[in-house]
């Protein structure tokens, strides 16, 4: 993990004092001092700060997350893993049933089962 930059870190600290429902008197209300505050607050994160007060300032989350190197990841919900018939790609769903990753590509799959019906009755 990186340090914060003097400017965003000063930032980060002002946002803690003004919004972070965990800072009470000076403190976090789970450990005393905030770790913001203290001597090594530019190499520490807050797990309750990054989740619940960070994403109030989209410009300063981005600063903060490329100087700690935070990367996005995408999480998939679903139980089931399937291919799309329609366009060969994994994806995740809740239903057993589901055969397509999108509309677009059920509609895919519809034209090629009624062109197949179709051609088969002739």
């Amino acid at each position: 993990m990186s340090l914060l930059d003097k400017d965003t870190h000063k930032e980060v600290q002002s946002l803690a004092k003004s919004t972070c429902a965990n800072f009470v008197d000076g403190g976090c209300i789970f450990g005393g001092a905030c770790d913001y505050f203290t001597k090594y607050g530019g190499s520490i994160s807050c797990d309750y700060f990054e989740q619940s007060v960070l994403p109030a300032d989209k410009e300063l989350e981005q600063a903060y997350k490329e100087q700690h190197g935070i990367i996005y990841v995408e999480k998939s919900i679903g139980k089931y893993e399937r291919t799309c018939k329609g366009c060969d790609k994994q994806f995740k769903t809740d239903s057993k049933n589901t055969l397509t990753c999108s509309n677009e590509c059920r509609l895919v799959l519809r034209k090629q089962t009624k062109r197949k019906h179709y051609v088969g009755q002739s």
